[in-house]
């Protein structure tokens, strides 16, 4: 297995369908996606993913492959405007491993570690993240990288047949 994580430099219309797929699947969607009602998910299309990328000139947005296949996506948002901690050069990440092959692999812990490290690059001097209270493993690995609890925003996401409190961590760089 052989990691690399590159920047999306072009839009293209094939990366967008693979994160449309992974958006849309729905083992992964309730962990990646919010859901403010308790209504269904809305299938998401790969034309609306990057017309919401390409209007959003503060995101960069990174492809996880393994050797030439992509298994997932991260970006950096910087000073994105839901943020609980309002200094600017704060930059808001978040990762999605679409290739569920891949869950359990440490693989989570390396794209951390490269957004990190894009981040300190970028001259950002925070790093914030939401994670729904249901998502241990990821609660875990952020609590062992050095982010801290923040704040809690109960009854935020509505997944597995009832609310759930989104974690706010934060990470000075």
């Amino acid at each position: 297995m052989t990691i690399e994580i590159k920047n999306l430099e072009i839009f293209d219309e094939v990366i967008f369908e693979k994160f449309a797929e992974w958006t849309n699947d729905p083992e992964i969607r309730p962990f990646s996606t919010p859901r403010f009602s308790e209504r269904t998910y809305e299938e998401v299309t790969a034309t609306e993913l990057m017309a919401s990328a390409f209007a959003n000139v503060n995101k960069y947005i990174y492809i996880v492959y393994d050797g030439e296949k992509p298994i997932g996506e991260c970006s950096i948002d910087i000073d994105f405007e839901a943020r609980i901690h309002k200094v600017p050069g704060t930059a808001w990440i978040s990762l999605v491993i679409g290739d569920k092959t891949y869950w359990g692999k440490g693989i989570s812990k390396q794209i951390m570690t490269y957004l990190e490290a894009e981040c300190i690059r970028l001259g950002m001097c925070a790093i914030e993240l939401g994670v729904f209270e249901y998502n241990k493993r990821a609660r875990c690995l952020y609590e062992q990288m050095g982010y801290i609890e923040i704040a809690r925003i109960d009854d935020f996401v509505y997944n597995f047949g009832s609310w759930h409190t989104d974690i706010r961590m934060l990470k000075r760089l």
